[in-house]
């Protein structure tokens, strides 16, 4: 199977690569998720501003194809400087449209969507837990 233009071209400016935790602060949301049967495995680390709760920093680890590098590369450039409220709003359909992913490459943008749900929930959780 070949990949389409914008596939490659994601990949080949892939960056955010490095992934660091921050466990130790209250304005952090991590996690991992993946697909061992087709080998897509993500860990994503969000770091959220206090004053306003925005996404200051996405840091990622993955161990995937081309087309789940190209769905998180894109998905870190529609999240950061975003509020936290309008982070769900970024929908898988939306990634695979854009990228123009083949039908069996459909759900690398769905599992980016669901470690998204899942690091927004942990970062409340903390928020929550730490805060008060």
């Amino acid at each position: 199977m070949s990949y389409n233009n914008k596939i490659l071209f994601f990949f080949s400016i892939y960056k955010n690569f490095n992934y660091i935790y921050f466990k130790n602060l209250n304005n952090s949301g991590e996690g991992s998720l993946g697909d061992y049967y087709c080998g897509d495995v993500f860990s994503i680390c969000l770091v959220f501003y206090n004053f306003n709760l925005s996404v200051i920093n996405f840091k990622n680890k993955i161990y995937g194809c081309g087309s789940a590098l190209s769905a998180i590369f894109l998905g870190s450039f529609y999240t950061i400087n975003r509020f936290y409220y309008k982070i769900p709003l970024l929908k898988n359909n939306y990634i695979s449209k854009k990228l123009k992913l083949p039908i069996i490459k459909y759900h690398c943008s769905i599992l980016f969507e669901e470690i998204l749900y899942f690091c927004l929930s942990n970062y409340k959780n903390n928020y929550i837990i730490k805060f008060f």
